[in-house]
């Protein structure tokens, strides 16, 4: 997105060039002297060549752009039964456990994007703003009645939910501008100044910090006493959540701006490389890796068996989980960027033609899409879904709802800046962040 954003002018661009750098976090040790002790004991993940290496050339596209072309695979559905019934009640057993909050980029460690559904659907109405001193590209985070959120000031503000009342506030090394993520008394995210910080959630106080070997935008997910999270190094990081030491390092072949998406021992990160990775969560070794056409920017998504990202191909891939085989890609008139979510059966995309596309899970076959406004082709903010609605950010400065059953836009509400945050669905309503330097919360 970098690139793509050079031809843009003034403040857009310099707005939507930054918009990829922002979803995703976390980095550096506790102290020196465990950073040495730990150093003994730390796996780093081997780069060779993993044995399934599937290959999604561009050449191979359906003829018809924009409807969802399935390629069946033999191999993919030989999987053993027990390895596909254990991926379900794992994926249900976590869906279940994050079910209640917003406690993570994209709400939980497959990404999925949904909230349960409320009685009451917001109807864009304001309930209250909070301003930071700088934009706000970090999507926040919400447990127990606050809400946490990254600026661009260097600060991670500590919100109320209810009132929009500042709690606490920790100043940071640089930017934020990865998505928080809240476990077990404490906030962790990534920052530009290289480093992944653990920050405590009653406080603010900053309880350890991780340093990478660039910028952390990436958004971390924490998971089993275990933070996970990429860097601009080209690294993902498994790192000990209650002491900042590094469990095991991965080298992808290029920057990793996007979040983890985890389900049983599995763990799903693309790269600008073109490519996503499946690892072990134990120890980081490959078991496939899936090269597209294009740079990958989006967070992978996991529904099921199978797990769905976007790249710069133009193309959208659903992959088979266990095989790294691919299931069907649809094709974009535009490049894929954002992230996508799902919920039901159903996978909810952004392309860069400025429409939000619905797809069925299963076959790719595309049921709606609807065009969103902007000054530029390039989608930033990822949607959100609560009950029948979809909440979506946009370049153009508003904030849309969208019902999920046809793509009727249902009611926008305009900020004073564009918008690359993504927005976080409970009960109290809609939060999220704007580039005017403001945390929203509509009703």
């Amino acid at each position: 997105m970098i690139q793509r954003a050079s031809f843009l002018s003034g403040l857009v661009a310099l707005t939507l060039s930054s918009t990829w750098l922002c979803h995703q976090a976390m980095a550096q040790n506790k102290a020196e002297a465990a950073v040495a002790h730990s150093q003994s004991k730390i796996t780093t993940a081997s780069t060779v060549t993993p044995p399934v290496v599937p290959s999604a050339s561009p050449s191979a596209a359906a003829s018809k752009p924009l409807t969802g072309t399935a390629v069946h695979n033999d191999e993919g559905q030989k999987t053993l039964a027990a390895s596909i019934e254990q991926i379900q009640k794992a994926e249900a057993a976590q869906l279940g456990k994050f079910r209640s909050g917003w406690t993570m980029y994209l709400q939980n460690p497959c990404h999925t994007g949904s909230a349960a559904a409320e009685a009451t659907l917001p109807q864009g109405h304001i309930g209250w703003t909070f301003p930071a001193e700088g934009p706000i590209d970090s999507s926040p985070a919400i447990f127990q009645g606050i809400v946490y959120v990254g600026s661009d000031d260097g600060n991670v503000y500590a919100v109320d939910e209810k009132m929009g009342s500042m709690l606490w506030h920790t100043k940071l090394g640089d930017k934020v501008k990865s998505s928080p993520a809240v476990s077990s008394g404490m906030v962790v995210v990534g920052c530009e100044d290289k480093k992944l910080y653990a920050l405590d959630a009653k406080t603010g106080k900053i309880l350890w910090n991780f340093e990478t070997g660039d910028r952390v935008s990436s958004s971390p997910v924490v998971l089993d006493g275990t933070v996970y999270v990429g860097s601009w190094d080209g690294f993902v990081y498994a790192i000990q959540a209650d002491t900042g030491t590094l469990k095991w390092k991965f080298q992808t072949e290029a920057r990793i701006t996007s979040a983890p998406a985890i389900v049983a021992d599995m763990l799903v990160v693309t790269s600008h490389s073109g490519s996503a990775f499946c690892l072990n969560t134990a120890d980081g070794a490959v078991r496939w890796q899936f090269k597209t056409g294009g740079k990958i920017y989006s967070t992978p998504l996991i529904l099921g068996t199978l797990v769905y990202f976007g790249s710069w191909d133009k193309h959208f891939y659903a992959v088979d989980l266990l095989t790294g085989k691919t299931k069907w890609k649809f094709d974009g008139v535009e490049s894929f960027s954002i992230s996508p979510i799902g919920m039901n059966g159903r996978v909810y995309i952004g392309n860069d033609d400025l429409k939000m596309y619905c797809l069925d899970a299963t076959t790719g076959k595309m049921f709606w899409k609807q065009g969103l406004n902007s000054p530029v082709p390039l989608l930033s903010s990822s949607p959100a879904i609560s009950g029948e609605r979809m909440y979506v950010g946009s370049s153009d400065s508003n904030i849309y709802a969208i019902d999920i059953r046809n793509g009727g836009i249902k009611w926008k509400y305009k900020t004073q800046r564009p918008i690359i945050s993504s927005p976080a669905v409970t009960g109290k309503g809609v939060f999220i962040g704007s580039q005017d330097g403001n945390l929203y919360q509509l009703n």
